[in-house]
């Protein structure tokens, strides 16, 4: 079931994501290369800019310099010709960059968007239509209506308004082709050009995959089909067949069954016939003689280059069954020298030859394989069930005596070690040192005794009737109604009784009695371990709606799951006082009642869910109407909703709430470490202390940092091992940062209006002015570059060189 799942979902990803890959392309309506934008975002400013532009000024900037020359005019003209790229900017209506090392360009007015990247050509008209294409692949996209992708090993499109529409998708995969369909959530198919449809499903009724699985929901059907597996389920309907385990079944639950594997076969119509076969028994019970007709068949086989001519007759189910095998081809290989010398006649579980592997076979079977005789070249054997196989070599100087020779009606052999004889339909016996078997009338009444254990069996209607005793076990059963056995030795006894409908079981050994009972489809159950070595008993008894255990130091009982109560007993432990002649009477206590929602115990008291109490010599615990108290010698815990939190310990006092936002107050033995109201208050509980009453005041101290805050934002300061920053009038009156490590600095008063000061680490570069330098601005540098200007209109400066310009203009 989790692999249907997945592949339905597998299925419905790509539809829906389609939708989501529209979207995936809108970064085309803005694409950059960072490669070739990084060089016009290089900081140039004191005496490099002024080596570098030709013309500075409020309307214009011009640079000019190694293949490096822009213009840009009133903040909205901007242009760059740069060694890697040029570009053209018209904010906000026009952008133009094209690479100067490879192809790659890209152009954007307004919203329409071009972008050129080696063979590949990709436009849009943001954020509703894209279309574009690479070398043999093309997509053309119209948000949320229509979408079109082609390309050399196939195509799709569709109209992926949500819910999914319609998304169809065709490719050549190999030497084949596929196409995927989907109409809606609901149907989808798959086709490939090799092996046809391949995928369909209409949610929810059912999925389906060709070589894969196939389940109807609805009507509890399931199918997989995989290479080295298959599986089929419908109803009580259950096949599968793996073909590398080389395993098959078939159940129709629960009258039909077969089973096959290379080390066992089995199969059942219940309850009419049972057949079971493995590498040491080939077994058949058919309670109904249940008839199937079966039809003469006749085949050519080879085997070491020998052709045979084998026949097979069946009638009613092997009522009667016949079959051959004759030589009527010799074939070129030498005739084998393998052949085992002859053996004497011995009985077998299990045939060790067949048709298959004899060059003449004879075989009969009559009553549905209850009495067989088969001949294979020059060996024999014969069975009347329940005897074994009994088997012999006419080549041996063994005595066996059979009449008529060509058909077994009466056999008979008589040994020192073994006797075997059949007069059918009347009379069969097999005996040897260990065991003798006599049968009368086929099976109508059978009688074993087997040396082992003194054993002695009577069947009668075999297998229906059956009575057994041995030294170690007994038993008897009625088929199909009752079965009964027990097994037994110096120490222990076990007994089982099964019928239609209950199961028992008793046991006794050494260390335990127990007791098994089981009535079904009710399913009431009881069941009783005495265990002798511990002197202890438990039972239970179990209902749909009644529960009972009992043992020798508890007992419970429930009824409809929602009462329930329990004992517990105890024996006190003797005092000095006391000795074993008077010892201390058994108490017992009730260990828990239930009425629910009443809930009451030793050392609890609850109405579930709404009330818990619990407690102890030391302890007390209670939960009433979303109260929670706790306590115990140490203190106490208190909580309600969170809105009020108290708790008590021999170190530590707290009162809060809503986690310490609302208020909180925290107190050790000698100090007070924390004291709020909302934000307001004192702080001492980390690492360090704050005072907090703000707007009007906030100090923070702490071995890395001290911090003062002043009135609304009025001033502020932070001293730290790194930094210092103050600020007057929330930074806009003034804003001052140092850092220690390079001591650099930046001052601003008015946010820069009135003054500002700024260091830049190279070349010592130093920075002042007003109105961010438009109202007048001095710059100084180690290397004795200077220069001053007013309203950016009047300039003057010194170069390194000495050289001194008005204007710009060299003086």
């Amino acid at each position: 079931m989790n692999y249907c799942f997945n592949q339905l979902i597998s299925t419905l990803i790509p539809a829906f994501t389609l939708y989501f890959i529209c979207f995936s392309i809108s970064p085309l309506s803005a694409k950059t290369w960072p490669d070739l934008e990084r060089e016009q975002e290089v900081k140039i400013y004191g005496s490099e800019r002024s080596a570098k532009f030709k013309a500075s000024n409020i309307f214009y900037d011009i640079e000019d310099w190694n293949e490096h020359y822009s213009v840009r005019a009133l903040g909205i003209y901007r242009y760059y010709d740069y060694p890697l790229s040029k570009s053209k900017t018209i904010f906000p209506f026009y952008y133009h960059i094209q690479s100067k090392k490879d192809n790659r360009e890209y152009k954007r007015i307004i919203n329409v968007n071009e972008t050129k990247e080696n063979d590949s050509v990709q436009k849009s008209f943001f954020p509703f239509v894209f279309w574009g294409n690479r070398p043999n692949h093309s997509y053309f996209i119209t948000i949320p209506f229509f979408f079109q992708n082609k390309s050399e090993d196939g195509s799709s499109f569709g109209f992926p308004i949500l819910p999914l529409v319609y998304y169809n998708h065709k490719e050549k995969i190999s030497d084949s082709s596929y196409h995927y369909t989907r109409f809606l959530t609901f149907f989808h198919y798959e086709t490939n050009g090799k092996r046809g449809l391949t995928d369909l499903s209409f949610t929810p009724l059912f999925y389906y995959s060709k070589e894969n699985y196939l389940f109807l929901p609805l009507l509890l059907y399931y199918q997989n089909f995989r290479e080295t597996t298959h599986e089929y389920w419908l109803g009580p309907l259950y096949y599968s067949k793996d073909k590398l385990k080389e395993e098959r079944l078939f159940v129709f639950f629960p009258l039909v069954g077969s089973y096959v594997s290379p080390k066992k076969e089995i199969d059942f119509v219940f309850p009419v016939y049972l057949n079971i076969k493995d590498s040491e028994e080939d077994y058949h019970i058919n309670l109904f003689w249940y008839t199937k007709v079966h039809n003469a068949n006749v085949n050519l086989a080879t085997n070491d280059g020998n052709v045979y001519l084998d026949y097979d007759f069946g009638l009613f189910y092997n009522l009667v069954g016949i079959s051959k095998r004759s030589k009527i081809l010799l074939g070129n290989s030498q005739k084998r020298n393998d052949i085992a010398s002859p053996t004497k006649p011995e009985l077998k579980k299990k045939r060790e030859f067949n048709r298959e592997n004899s060059d003449q076979f004879s075989g009969y079977q009559l009553l549905f394989g209850i009495f067989s005789y088969e001949k294979a070249d020059t060996k024999k054997h014969i069975r009347l069930l329940p005897f074994a196989w009994f088997t012999w070599d006419e080549s041996s100087e063994d005595k066996v005596v059979l009449v008529p020779p060509f058909f077994p009606i009466w056999l008979s052999y008589v040994s020192d070690d073994l006797e075997y004889k059949i007069i059918f339909p009347l009379y069969g016996k097999q005996k040897d040192k260990t065991s003798e078997i006599h049968s009368y009338l086929i099976n109508g009444y059978i009688k074993e005794k087997y040396e082992l254990n003194n054993r002695v069996e009577r069947s009668y209607l075999w297998p229906f009737v059956n009575v057994y005793e041995s030294d170690i076990d007994s038993g008897h059963r009625v088929l199909p109604f009752y079965v009964y056995n027990q097994t037994r030795n110096d120490n222990s006894s076990k007994t089982n009784t099964y019928t239609l409908i209950s199961i028992y079981k008793r046991l006794s050994n050494s260390n335990v009695e127990a007791k098994e009972f089981l009535i079904w489809p009710v399913w009431i159950s009881y069941d009783s371990y005495l265990y002798k070595n511990q002197d202890a008993k438990t039972t239970f008894w179990f209902t749909p709606f009644f529960y009972r255990r009992v043992s020798d130091s508890s007992s419970r009982t429930n009824l409809f799951w929602f009462i329930d109560w329990e004992f517990e007993s105890y024996k006190p432990i003797l005092s000095k006082n006391q000795n074993e002649t008077n010892p201390p009477v058994t108490k017992t206590t009730l260990s828990h009642f239930l009425i629910f929602p009443f809930y009451y115990s030793e050392s609890s008291f609850s109405i579930l869910p709404v009330s818990f109490n619990h407690w102890s010599n030391e302890e007390f615990t209670t939960f009433t109407l979303l109260n929670y108290y706790h306590s115990k010698k140490e203190g106490h815990y208190y909580n309600f909703l969170y809105l009020l939190e108290s708790e008590n310990s021999s170190s530590n006092y707290q009162l809060r709430s809503l986690w310490d936002y609302l208020f909180s107050f925290q107190k050790k033995p000698k100090e007070i470490q924390r004291l709020t109201l909302l934000w307001l208050g004192y702080d001492n509980t980390s690492d360090k202390k704050t005072i907090n009453f703000f707007p009007l005041v906030r100090t923070t101290e702490s071995l890395e940092e001290t911090s003062k805050l002043y009135g609304p934002f009025l001033y502020y300061q932070s001293i730290s091992e790194e930094e210092i920053t103050k600020l007057a009038l929330a930074g806009i009156g003034y804003y001052h940062n140092q850092t220690k490590s390079d001591n650099q600095y930046s001052t601003y008063v008015l946010l820069g209006v009135l003054y500002q000061e700024k260091t830049e680490l190279e070349r010592g570069f130093v920075k002042r002015g007003s109105l961010w330098g438009w109202l007048w601005e001095y710059q100084t540098e180690d290397n004795g570059y200077e220069k001053f200007s007013i309203l950016k209109l009047f300039s003057y400066s010194k170069e390194t060189d000495g050289t001194k310009k008005i204007l710009g203009i060299s003086i």
